[in-house]
């Protein structure tokens, strides 16, 4: 089903975020099992099923539970940071379950168990003519909040780890397979995940990120798909934390 990468909507509004550990609200932090605010589900109405997100215990802790069965959604966190002062992001994941028939190279097979996704807030002006005019019908036919450039670290069932490559529907939105769930040994086993996103940015973005120039962080998005395949999937996420990375 054709779709944009990222749906945002009216998700992201301005945050302050001044006196916080992290500009990120951790979902262990939740006094119920609905993610905390201002965490926002955000999805296309005219899809009929939608990924479950929901705050559990698991392993001693309250993590994000993501489930989904044929649906699709994204949970953003609006964002107003720049990079310069924090750029290390920080999360763990497991996967219980991948969509069967996968395949991000394709638009067909465009579903994952689990994906963290940083939304930047690139302007249009570094982009070539042809860029720009994309991302512009891309605002204006889907949602006017489309961001210019965003990456997406991903769990796939096939893919190994350490593979760029674009979405299957827009080459702004760069995908890192950050694991794979291609052996058994990997599922239902949590993993650390540590990342500088200004290097991340220059190696999705290397024209955009000239003069080392990293765009302002829009939104932290999390999300599991399985609309493309109808696939089932399962997965959790720890808290997602981002700070300057002068700390192991």
């Amino acid at each position: 089903m054709k779709r944009p990468a990222l749906a945002l909507a009216a998700a992201l509004l301005p945050l302050a975020v001044a006196g916080q550990d992290t500009p990120i609200t951790p979902f262990s932090k939740a006094p119920d099992a609905a993610p905390p605010a201002p965490w926002k589900v955000v999805t296309l109405p005219k899809l009929t099923r939608h990924t479950e997100f929901s705050i559990v215990s698991l392993d001693g802790a309250r993590v994000l539970r993501l489930r989904t069965d044929g649906g699709y959604a994204n949970l953003l966190h609006a964002l107003g940071i720049d990079p310069a002062e924090r750029s290390r992001l920080r999360w763990r994941w497991r996967v219980d379950e991948q969509p069967a028939g996968a395949d991000l190279r394709t638009k067909e097979g465009d579903d994952m168990a689990a994906r963290v996704c940083v939304l930047f807030d690139l302007p249009l002006s570094r982009l070539s003519f042809g860029e720009r005019l994309k991302v512009r019908l891309g605002r204006t036919l889907f949602d006017p909040q489309l961001p210019a450039a965003s990456i997406c670290y991903v769990w796939d069932a096939k893919l190994t780890a350490g593979t760029w490559l674009p979405n299957a529907y827009t080459a702004r939105v760069q995908m890192l397979v950050l694991r794979s769930g291609a052996s058994a040994d990997a599922l239902a086993t949590w993993f650390d995940e540590t990342r500088d996103l200004r290097a991340d940015f220059a190696q999705a973005f290397p024209t955009e990120a000239e003069g080392g120039y990293v765009p302002p962080l829009k939104a932290i998005g999390v999300a599991a798909d399985g609309d493309n395949t109808g696939g089932r999937a399962l997965a959790y996420i720890g808290d997602i934390t981002l700070d300057t990375g002068t700390t192991p």
